[in-house]
């Protein structure tokens, strides 16, 4: 590959001269923000390879059927040792693990994150698996980061063991896509160092100016960096310069990477911040000239026999409009990365509420699809396992169920599946730490481990009987009679399926919905859900009523079959309700409460004429406690005292001993009330 482009640059000397002046006057006159610039003749020095390694037999929108793992290779599994912190995780660490990921998990695709060449890294593999080496600064897209092979591995034998992973998917059926990152490049990549020097004809691969104007990056700091006497824009740091796509030239060389890497065998690409490719003097997001560029890389895409696809990271909330958009006329991205659904579904749980307009989507249509997530490796929701303080694990496990019972496609962020935690690194860094095999390895067995859980329903997602309903269906969302209940229904014509949740930490005696009439309806199977007792559906007037929920369970009916199998049922009826003391007098930790079926209660030593502070919490993790600002405040002994059924939060009772001793204090669930004895 150094070969090709040594050989190649030389040659391009020629062909860039005569482009030289109409760049330059670019750069140092004023920023053309209406006209292309560069030879429309312009082709790569970079040759291809021949296409090689191709997934064979895929069918049309393959993608809507499949479970991506999205990995942050570096700390993914370390071929050497496994000790992602000790050195960078590689590309054979990753083939070793596709067992892992493909039988113990479930998932059939991939994605990686950026391997290319990068600026911001360690000296060595030791020094890099210490930082926070992203790769979103790409220094050359045409050669592999040689820290992700094993051993003392070079750019060569590092790009041989990704193709090896490339071939070890697509033996295993499965599929592999990339993280293309073509807004930016490093401020040490060849191209903009030239740029910057006015060499070789790049003068306009970059966004020039004599000024700094008044545009702001995407932290809302100045955009624009000086060199060399001049200034650059850059939508994200300094050190990551935006290439300039109003040049024919480097739109031709972008959609040359993208070759190249498709033609080594790669099934897809995620497109890294599609939204700010190219800027006009009104907006430098989400522009229609950005739209163009894509619609241009889309006629790439579909060059190939092998069925290709990309996904969008345009990272828009609240507004499916602009989201939609970049689907275009289905001339555009073949799926969007949804960041509404994700954050909606952690939000909903914690809150205990579906709110008004529960965030539920599918897919839009037969060729447009949404990837749907509940984290990633940026500051979106953090990672999984630290919404356990806020939602528990049964919380996180309603969001998993929900997060893949819908008509999407999911993306599974490595770790999440085992309910990792984030890492006590500052920012995104903590997002991005070594995989937890232990963890991993012990939540293999158990069938109500998060893992078991995930590959439970990726199974029933692609089984015979579902993959269409899951790929092509449409979604009702149910109007709920009950707060803390979500419920919708899934249809594509042959199969109708209902999703009915319980996003309470409390049990439900009856949940009902409106816009649902059974009697409308034949039989069906509950095929997820606790079925021990109570699991029918009545019909009151149109509404669909079920009772007897436990908390945070998630129930499947299918309406088109009876007599199915009930793949996941590990919810307990009849689970003892909790009740924690937290005050002063425990230093504010859990003390969970004994429970005689009516009334919990628990004891501890207070000092006389001492003023305790203290709160009754349901869950032992903050995240419901009884109290407000009008039920709470100074009570007395054997004087009952109300305990409203609200969150509590910054509200205490107080209570002063007037002797030392043993205090028995009581609450009563069904009442809400609450006293202190001796």
């Amino acid at each position: 590959m150094k070969k090709i482009i040594t050989s190649a640059f030389f040659a391009a000397i020629a062909l860039f001269s005569s482009c030289q002046i109409r760049n330059d006057d670019y750069t140092e006159e004023k920023i053309d923000l209406t006209s292309l610039t560069g030879d429309e003749n312009y082709k790569s020095p970079v040759a291809l390879p021949e296409t090689e390694n191709q997934s064979e037999g895929l069918s049309e929108n393959w993608w809507r059927n499949s479970v991506f793992y999205h990995i942050w290779i570096k700390s993914f599994r370390d071929s050497d040792g496994g000790d992602c912190s000790k050195n960078c995780g590689d590309f054979k660490g990753i083939e070793e693990s596709l067992g892992y990921i493909q039988d113990d998990l479930g998932c059939d695709a991939i994605w990686l994150s950026p391997f290319w060449e990068c600026a911001y890294k360690g000296s060595t593999n030791e020094e890099s698996a210490k930082i926070n080496m992203h790769g979103y600064d790409v220094s050359d897209f045409y050669k592999v980061n040689a820290f992700f092979g094993s051993g003392n591995a070079t750019a060569e034998s590092a790009e041989e063991e990704l193709v090896s992973l490339i071939k070890a998917c697509h033996e295993r059926g499965m599929k592999i896509i990339f993280d293309f990152v073509p807004n930016h490049t490093s401020s040490s990549n060849g191209w903009f160092v030239d740029s910057a020097n006015g060499d070789n004809g790049k003068s306009g691969w970059y966004v020039w100016s004599k000024t700094a104007l008044d545009w702001k990056n995407t932290w809302g700091a100045s955009a624009w960096h000086k060199k060399n006497g001049k200034y650059y824009y850059a939508a994200f740091a300094d050190t990551q310069p935006d290439l300039n796509y109003r040049n024919r030239e480097v739109r031709e060389e972008m959609k040359n990477v993208v070759r190249y890497w498709l033609n080594k065998g790669f099934d897809g690409l995620r497109i890294d911040a599609a939204r700010y490719l190219v800027e006009t003097e009104k907006s430098r997001e989400d522009t229609d000239e950005t739209h163009e560029w894509f619609k241009e890389l889309r006629s790439v895409i579909d060059e190939y026999e092998s069925p290709k696809f990309m996904v969008s990271e345009a990272w828009i909330e609240g507004n499916r409009t602009k989201l939609d958009g970049y689907f275009g006329s289905g001339d555009e991205f073949n799926m969007v990365l949804d960041f509404d659904q994700g954050k909606a579904v952690l939000g909903e749980i914690a809150n205990q509420a579906a709110g008004d307009s529960p965030k539920i989507f599918g897919n839009p249509d037969e060729s447009k699809s949404y990837g749907t997530f509940l984290g990633n490796h940026d500051e979106y929701a953090g990672r999984l396992g630290d919404s356990e303080t806020s939602i528990g694990k049964t919380g996180i496990i309603l969001a998993t169920s929900l997060s893949l019972l819908r008509p999407t496609v999911p993306f599974i962020y490595y770790g999440n599946e085992i309910a990792q935690k984030s890492g006590t690194q500052d920012g995104d860094f903590r997002l991005r730490q070594p995989f937890d095999w232990t963890k991993a390895e012990t939540q293999k067995s158990g069938s109500d481990s998060v893992l078991s859980i995930n590959k439970t329903l990726i199974a029933l997602r692609k089984s015979a009987e579902y993959k269409d309903v899951f790929a092509n269906g449409k979604i009702s969302v149910l109007e709920s009679e009950n707060s803390g209940a979500l419920a919708y229904t899934i249809s594509d014509g042959s199969t109708e399926l209902l999703v009915v949740a319980n996003l309470a930490r409390k049990s439900a005696a009856e949940l009902s919905f409106s816009g649902f009439d059974v009697s409308e309806r034949g039989g069906y199977s509950l095929i997820v859900g606790n079925g021990d007792e109570n699991a029918d559906i009545e019909n009151d007037s149109g509404c669909a009523v079920l009772r007897n929920f436990s908390p945070h369970e998630i129930r499947v009916y299918d309406f088109s079959s009876a007599g199915r199998e009930n793949v996941l049922d590990i919810w307990d009826y009849d689970a003892e309700p909790t009740m924690y003391l937290r005050g002063t007098m425990n230093g504010w930790d859990a003390m969970k409460m004994d429970y005689d079926g009516s009334e919990f209660s628990a004891s501890a030593n207070l000092t006389a004429e001492h003023a305790y502070e203290f709160k009754f919490d349901e869950f032992g993790d903050w995240s419901h406690s009884f109290g407000t600002s009008e039920s709470s405040g100074t009570v007395n002994l054997n004087e009952p005292f109300t305990a409203d059924d609200a969150t509590g939060g910054g509200t205490n009772f107080s209570f002063t001993p007037e002797e030392s001793g043993a205090y028995v204090f009581a609450f009563n669930a069904a009442t809400k009330t609450a006293e202190i004895r001796r």
